[in-house]
């Protein structure tokens, strides 16, 4: 390595230093985001001295082959790449899955090489653990789902000094507020659609470069060709996180949901859980309510939204396979919280009480069509490639592993 190589190094460890400053004053106080910085540095220090000491000597051999590097563990064990990577083995690609853990925790598997370059102390886990994953599986790509890990920089670093590349793999929709979606320092970044773009070109606070590129979703395949249903009301409920299950809004919004349907005994109403959800709510309700039933584990959305003719959604990505299957789409959300997907200006307003449930759902049964047609608009403004999704980011990854230029649009860090 060059001593220009290391004086890239020093100013990029500085500016992180200045984004995970500015991502504290975004949310806190001045008083808060110092004790929370001198928190996290001595955490970080503690970490960088244990990886240190355990860190071994990384491989020089390079290969081909695509690593799938999932947000976690649990996440990794959901399997919802499946899809995605047989289509990329389909194309002759040997492809790979680990997935990032936390920093702790690698320290203490030892998943750790030594970086090339002189590494801050404070940093040194964070360079360790990237070289690790960098060198380890010996990847020409990595794909990347994880949002917002301080590893990333360190991951692109190291990836590139090999020639070879990191890309962002959208797993939902990047429109939220979430502070881990100004962490952009990516060669490439696999955007749904329109709406997300324009999301990340808005945002005040983005740290590294990357050139953005419309795929559409990699969970969107031919199984969402669907026709429009023909038959009686049948109601899918497309849960929401744990995060948001715990907060006393959406927890008045499942209330709201499960009085329409004591309401309605003889229309069936499915809840179809987040993958992270323990269900407490709905297993109680599916107790007390005869025709509120929860879809199974292993039942696939697809699967779900073919037995339905109308979806209740709150604030789930899902909405998305939702109107692309030919299913019309009401938004209810007692929350008050953001409607971030935009979901009123396609579905119509948000419905917050019982009367305007009952109300929307009547008048769906008249006007079912003009409902799909704005379930079309809303798949459209989120989705580049519709149900081509899946095929079209598969085209794009054989393209990247094969160094081919593609077009995308520039994100240019915001400070620096």
């Amino acid at each position: 390595m060059t001593t220009e190589d290391q004086d890239f190094l020093n100013s990029r460890t500085r500016q992180l230093d200045a984004y995970r400053w500015a991502l504290l004053r975004e949310k806190h106080g001045l008083l808060g985001s110092l004790l929370r910085t001198l928190r996290d540095t001595a955490a970080d220090l503690a970490l960088g001295i244990g990886a240190r000491a355990l860190a071994g000597e990384a491989s020089t051999e390079g290969a081909e082959r695509i690593l799938v590097l999932h947000g976690s563990p649990k996440l990794l064990a959901q399997r919802r790449k499946n899809g995605l990577i047989k289509a990329l083995r389909q194309r002759g690609h040997e492809v790979v899955e680990d997935a990032i853990e936390p920093l702790g925790t690698a320290v203490r598997h030892k998943r750790l090489y030594r970086p090339a370059l002189r590494v801050p102390l404070r940093y040194y886990a964070h360079a360790a653990y990237a070289e690790w994953l960098a060198r380890h599986h010996n990847p020409g790509l990595v794909l990347n789902e994880r949002h917002g890990s301080l590893v990333i920089p360190f991951l692109r670093l190291s990836l590139n000094h090999q020639g070879r590349h990191l890309a962002q793999l959208s797993h939902a929709t990047s429109v939220d507020h979430s502070r881990r979606l100004s962490m952009t320092d990516y060669d490439y970044y696999l955007l749904f659609g329109q709406s997300s773009l324009q999301a990340l070109q808005r945002r005040n606070l983005r740290f590294g470069s990357t050139r953005a590129i419309l795929t559409g979703s990699y969970l969107i395949d031919q199984r969402y060709d669907m026709p429009a249903p023909r038959s009686e009301l049948r109601v899918l409920v497309l849960g929401v996180g744990p995060d948001k299950e715990a907060r006393p809004g959406y927890e008045r919004t499942y209330e709201l949901i499960c009085q329409w349907a004591a309401r309605h005994p003889q229309v069936p109403v499915t809840f179809k859980a987040h993958p992270r959800s323990r269900m407490t709510f709905w297993k109680a309700a599916a107790a007390r309510v005869d025709n509120i039933h929860l879809a199974a584990p292993h039942t696939s959305l697809a699967e779900a939204l073919e037995q339905s003719s109308v979806v209740l959604n709150i604030m789930s990505n899902a909405a998305l396979e939702a109107c692309l299957a030919n299913r019309a789409v009401v938004y209810v959300n007692a929350s008050g919280d953001a409607d971030v997907l935009e979901q009123a200006r396609f579905f119509g307003n948000c419905v917050t009480d019982l009367e305007s449930l009952e109300e929307r759902l009547d008048w769906l049964s008249a006007h079912y069509q003009q409902a799909l047609s704005g379930a079309r608009a809303f798949a459209e403004y989120h989705l580049a490639h519709g149900l081509q999704g899946q095929n079209k980011t598969a085209e794009v990854i054989d393209c990247l592993i094969q160094r081919q230029t593609l077009p995308g649009t520039e994100l240019n860090e915001t400070f620096g």
